[in-house]
This record gives C-alpha cells, structure tokens and sequence, in this order.
C-alpha cells in the first residue's frame, strides 16, 4: 500500500515538474519580449555597441528556449536538459557581465547582474521544482559572477579600489545578496512541492474513500443479486430433481426393451465385422499393389532426366575440348552403367551411393570447374544406411539448375549428416530468369520417400540457403 502511494505521490510530482517546466519556458517568452523592448529603446538611445552585443546573447537564448519548448512539447524533459539549460543561461549572464565590465561600465554591469538577471533566472528555475537542479544554478552563477570579478580586479587592482561600489567588500555584499535570493527561490520551491503533496495526499484519500464507498455499494448490489440467483438456482433444482426422477423410472422401464435391442446388434455387428476384415485385406492388397506400381513410375522418371543432362554437358564439351570430353565419356559410362545396374532397387546402401557420388562429382568438376564446389563431410560408415538412388545426384543437380553462379560467386554445395537425416545445403543465388522445370526433381525425391516410409522429406528455403533433408532409412522403417 505504501509502495503504491509513493509511486502516485511520484506521479503526480512528476506531472507539476512537467508544468513547472513548460511555466518557465513561457515565462523566458516573457522575458525575451521584455529584454528586446529595453534593447529597442537601449538602441534608439545611442548605446549601440551594448546593444549588437546583447542581441546577440539574447539570440543564443532564444534558440535555448525553443530547444526546451519543443522537448516539453513532446514529453521528452530528462534531467539533463534543465542542467544543459541551465549550463547555457549562466554562461549568457556571465559573458554578458564580462564583455560589459571589459569594454563599458563595470559598476552598471555588476548592478545589472546583482539585482536582475541572476534573480530573474533563479525566480524562472523555481518553477521546475526541482531543488537539485536550482543548486546547481546558484552554484555555478556565483562562481561565475566572482570569477568575472576577481579576473578583472587582479588585472587592475587599483581601479577597484576607488569607488566604494567595485571593492571586494562591496562584491561580497553583492554575491551575498546573490545567494540570499538563490536560497530564497530553494525555500519557495521547498514551500511549493510541500503544498502538492499535501493536495495530492488529500486528493488520495478522498479517493480511497470515494472507492470505499463504491466498493460497499456495490457488495450490496452483489448480495442481493447473489440472493435472487440462490432463490433462482433452488427452483431450477427441486425441476431438474423431479425431472430426474421421471427420467429414472422411464429408464427402468426401457431397459428391458434396450438388453434386448443389445443382443440383436452384437450378433449384427460380429458379422459385419467379419465382412469388413475381408474386405479390408482385398483393399490393402490392391493399395499395396498401387503404390508398388507408382514408384517403379517415379524410379523410371531419374534415368531420362540424368541422361538428358549428361548429354547436354558432353554436348557442350566436345565442341569446347575434345579429349575432355573423351575423359567425361569414360565417367558418363561408369555412372550410367550404375544407374542401370541400380535403377530396379528401392534401396541402396548410403556407402554404395557415396560411390557413385565421387564419379557424378567429377563429371560435375569438368563442367563447371571453380564456379561449382561440392563438399561432402559425412561420417557413416554403417551398411544398414539407406538412400533411395540418384537421390544425392537430384538434389544437386537442382541446386545447380535454379542458381546463378561464377568464379567470383561460385555455387557452394554442402552434404553432411546429422541426426539420422542426410542434408544437402547450398547458398542460394536465384537465377533471374525463370528455369523450365522437368518435375522429376524435389517432387520425385519426396514421392518415392513417401511411398517407402512415414518418414517425410524436408526442403528449407532461409534468405542466404536452400536446404534439403532426406531420411537416411534402414529395413524396420519401411513401410509394410
């Protein structure tokens, strides 16, 4: 409860500052009209120089002031703004001091700023509420009103020595009377912040009991509200207790009739059952039988779409290099003669199919040379490891296909395995004109995993990878 109040009082306090704050930036409006009226006249009145350099001054704090009004407008009012105001409003009183007592009238200069302008900023500050900040303003101005004198008074002891209102004892009065008012506009605000706590401690409570009220009133509603629901609730009861009792002699006087009906349904529903269960083992035959049927379909999609690459490749070779393309048809020979001796298996052991890898990945190095880099990092060496075939080569073969690439960004191909699955990644360099697809790719990979096992296939595209997922399987995952 305490805590809670502190934190209202802290609110609230919080809000008077922010008034407090946008009541000073008016009054400095008011300020900054009253101080050009008297530059106007202080103009028209020959003192020229005084006034070009007042001007200036006042335009420094005019841009301080919007600077303010502005960061109040928004609700944008951290402590260290009223210190950087405050910084920038003793500096303007201070050069102003020192340029006067430098280049004019001393003793005019040190009455100008003993009885207005370090007074008027206190009186302006007071407004914040905020004692901390109004020391560090007293502070900081009696510094620098005593070190614009003692600077002048040691470059000329003896000038200072003569009128009575320029001597030390008289700057002391003057710095004195300074701090008395400093410590006046504290005992104002003190006063100030005294007085809304208390109009906030008193609107608390008032509310509290207001909300007191409030909560008795409605504690009564609520009562007699719970009273009218009880009496309700017991009429709804004393029906449903002799609807009940209606619906427990109906229910004795079925339950003949439902024993009965039961025994009829058991013998009806034994020998549906045994008609369902031949039918269903015809049915799952005839499944079976289809998706046999379906993947000997999709295994005979890979040659063609191999062959028609491979061809393509050698195609291009034998006008570029003809004993490179002599090379590439002795390893096209080798990896066809295992597509061929492969194509009527399921299955084939990962080994099996890492080796054939090592023949497609040089037919794949002649083509593409550095524009094209294939790293394999697996680490299985267990025969009961199976892939479907030419599923690796597929998967490459569409990075390949549906990427851009060249020697300065060349296509990068990682094969690893990792927690039962084997994982193709490449970086992804989209083509920007769009490839004809064959359909035997991604779809053909994922159709026959399908058709062997529950186990799905994964295919990923992040903003930088496309990566593709396989089930490395073994017997007892396959489907039955």
């Amino acid at each position: 409860m305490i805590k809670g109040t502190n934190h209202a009082t802290g609110k609230s306090m919080e809000i008077q500052r922010r008034k407090g704050a946008m009541l000073m930036v008016y009054f400095r409006w008011l300020f900054i009209a009253v101080v050009a009226a008297l530059l106007i006249m202080q103009y028209i009145s020959g003192y020229r120089g005084e006034t070009r350099h007042a001007i200036f001054l006042m335009g420094l704090y005019l841009v301080t002031n919007i600077f303010l009004w502005l960061s109040i407008r928004k609700r944008f009012d951290p402590q260290w703004i009223g210190y950087f105001s405050a910084l920038i409003d003793a500096f303007i009183v201070s050069f102003h001091l020192f340029y006067l007592t430098s280049n004019f009238d001393p003793t005019a200069a040190t009455a100008a700023a003993t009885t207005f302008l370090f007074p008027v900023l206190f009186i302006l500050y007071t407004f914040r509420i905020d004692y901390k900040l109004l020391l560090f303003l007293i502070i900081i101005s009696i510094s620098a009103f005593n070190l614009v004198y003692f600077f002048h008074y040691f470059q000329n002891p003896e000038f200072y020595q003569s009128p009575l209102s320029l001597t030390p004892v008289s700057h002391l009065f003057k710095s004195t009377y300074i701090l008395f008012i400093g410590f006046l506009c504290i005992y104002f605000q003190l006063s100030i912040k005294g007085v809304i706590v208390k109009e906030v401690e008193i609107t608390r409570k008032q509310a509290e009991a207001e909300n007191k009220v409030r909560i008795e009133q409605e504690k009564g509603k609520h009562s007699r509200l719970m009273v009218l629901q009880t009496e309700e609730q017991n009429r709804k009861l004393a029906k449903e207790i002799q609807a009940k009792e209606q619906i427990a002699e109906d229910l004795a006087n079925s339950r003949e009739e439902l024993e009965r009906i039961n025994k009829n349904l058991e013998q009806t529903i034994t020998e549906r059952t045994e008609e369902l269960t031949r039918a269903n083992t015809r049915l799952i035959k005839l499944e079976k039988e289809n998706l046999q049927s379906q993947f000997d379909v999709l295994k005979q999609q890979v040659n063609p779409h191999f062959l028609f690459n491979s061809l393509n490749v050698l195609s291009s070779l034998i006008r570029i290099n003809s004993e490179m393309a002599e090379s590439f048809t002795e390893r096209l020979a080798k990896v066809y003669r295992y597509v061929l001796e492969n194509k009527d298996k399921d299955l084939i052991p990962l080994t099996t199919e890492l080796d054939f890898l090592e023949a497609y990945l040089f037919l794949i190095r002649i083509r593409f040379e550095d524009k094209v880099n294939v790293i394999t990092e697996i680490n299985c060496n267990n025969e009961e490891c199976f892939v479907v075939p030419l599923a690796i080569q597929l998967l490459i073969e569409n990075a390949i296909k549906h990427n851009a690439f060249s020697r300065k960004k060349p296509l990068t191909i990682r094969i690893f395995n990792e927690g039962g699955l084997l994982t193709v990644e490449n970086n992804l360099q989209i083509r920007e004109t769009n490839v004809v697809s064959t359909g035997v790719g991604l779809a053909n990979i994922s159709k026959r995993y399908s058709l062997l096992t529950d186990k799905p296939t994964q295919f990923e595209k992040t903003e930088s990878l496309f990566i593709a997922k396989i089930p490395l399987l073994d017997k007892n995952s396959l489907r039955s």
